[in-house]
């Protein structure tokens, strides 16, 4: 069996469990391998928390980790709701995130992308 039958395997049985025993509250899946080949964890959430960043020009990036492509900067006053999280190569956690309306940055609402989440409250 190749890694990406693995992957679908275990996406799948982690959704079932997930969701069969917690209702559809929290169930986690694998994404496909980053730059470097590690796959984060990624915890998706059925209930987002709307946070805004601590800073201005907070970086929205393409995956979870520092050397993930920049799609855009939001800003203080800029709300998100925090769809779900995971963690780099460095431990560093992240939160993926969509906007819930346009961004100070020029970011239409409804963008998604990731943002470290020691900036966000």
């Amino acid at each position: 069996m190749n890694n990406r039958a693995l992957r679908s395997l275990a996406m799948a049985g982690a959704l079932t469990v997930g969701c069969g025993l917690v209702g559809s509250s929290v169930a986690s899946a694998m994404i496909p391998p980053g730059p470097g080949g590690s796959s984060p964890l990624v915890r998706a959430y059925a209930s987002t928390a709307t946070k805004a960043p601590t800073v201005n020009g907070l970086r929205v990036r393409k995956g979870p980790g520092a050397n993930r492509t920049i799609l855009g900067l939001i800003y203080k006053g800029d709300r998100v709701k925090v769809t779900g999280s995971a963690r780099d190569g460095k431990g560093q956690r992240w939160d993926h995130v969509k906007l819930t309306r346009r961004s100070a940055g020029g970011l239409p609402a409804g963008y998604v992308g990731w943002v470290t989440e020691m900036y966000l409250y």
